[in-house]
């Protein structure tokens, strides 16, 4: 609590003594978790007179609000203008205090912030957003569904040595799936695909995604796996996560119309299966430039 009330007391000091006649703020753009023996992400923008201010340097002192769990100090560098990033270990949830001290030249200035930290089951983080490990149940199991349903229908339709071979390529699918790296990787592809969608202006509107949501449904009401599969994850849970999910992949989708349309344009008289190839290499190439562009975290140690 000593501890606590200096922090604050510094801080009020700063702002009694006017800043020198700079106005300097500070807004979290980061905030970290809790997830025990895991380092999380805290990110701040800062800015002097209005503008990003560059050049800095960054200490963020944590200190637990109203208990005394000593204080846990953090560097921050600068990972753009005017935006300051580090990693820090917290030990429990709660209510934080960050006692900010930014020094720029000979002038040292103090901002104080107070954070609710949150525990969370964390697989990967992108640009300050969380993929959960619930996000990676429900995709495994989504894509157990879907298999599982396809090797129904392929039962129904082959017979013999058409139908192994079919039969094996869904098993080959469906162990993939099981992996949980491979699950977190499919999440990031889609969740940095869809923050480019938005990035270019799109935007999905909800009666589209009620209408996919129900199809899905009726769909699923003819398999009998997938009615079990859904009874043991929560038909409930489940449908919320798919809202989730159908959103973030019709978003995708005008990305790839885009590299449809890109590639119609510059080879007007290819063949579909043509175009659908060159169409995948702009995307596949797009989502390698976009992934490099983001600030992506894995914590996949308990998976």
């Amino acid at each position: 609590m000593k501890q606590r009330w200096m922090l604050v007391m510094a801080a009020l000091l700063f702002l009694l003594a006017g800043c020198q006649g700079n106005d300097w703020t500070v807004s979290v753009k980061t905030s970290p978790f809790y997830k025990e023996g895991t380092a999380s992400s805290f990110a701040i923008a800062i800015q002097k007179d209005g503008k990003p201010a560059s050049g800095l340097e960054v200490t963020a002192i944590f200190e637990m609000a109203n208990m005394d769990h000593g204080q846990i100090v953090a560097s921050l560098e600068e990972k753009e203008d005017g935006l300051y990033e580090g990693d820090v270990q917290l030990p429990m949830e709660g209510e934080w205090d960050v006692l900010l001290q930014i020094k720029d030249g000979n002038e040292t200035i103090e901002k104080l912030v107070t954070l609710e930290v949150k525990r969370q089951d964390v697989a990967a983080m992108i640009n300050g957003m969380a993929i959960t490990t619930a996000d990676v149940k429900f995709y495994q199991t989504r894509w157990q569904i879907e298999i599982s349903s396809a090797m129904e229908a392929v039962k129904k339709k082959y017979r013999g040595e058409e139908l192994n071979e079919r039969i094996s390529y869904w098993k080959r699918q469906l162990n993939e799936t099981a992996e949980p790296r491979s699950a977190v990787t499919r999440l990031i592809e889609l969740h940095s695909m869809a923050l480019l969608a938005e990035e270019k202006g799109y935007s999905v509107d909800e009666p589209v995604v009620d209408r996919e949501v129900e199809k899905r449904k009726r769909q699923y009401e003819g398999s009998e796996t997938a009615r079990t599969l859904l009874r043991q994850y929560g038909e409930s849970a489940f449908w919320e996560q798919e809202r989730r999910y159908v959103r973030l992949v019709l978003l995708v989708q005008n990305v790839w119309n885009d590299m449809v349309e890109q590639v119609k344009n510059e080879h007007p008289d290819v063949t579909e299966a043509e175009m659908r190839f060159l169409a995948q290499k702009k995307y596949d190439e797009l989502l390698v430039s976009q992934i490099d562009s983001l600030h992506i975290q894995l914590y996949l140690s308990e998976l």
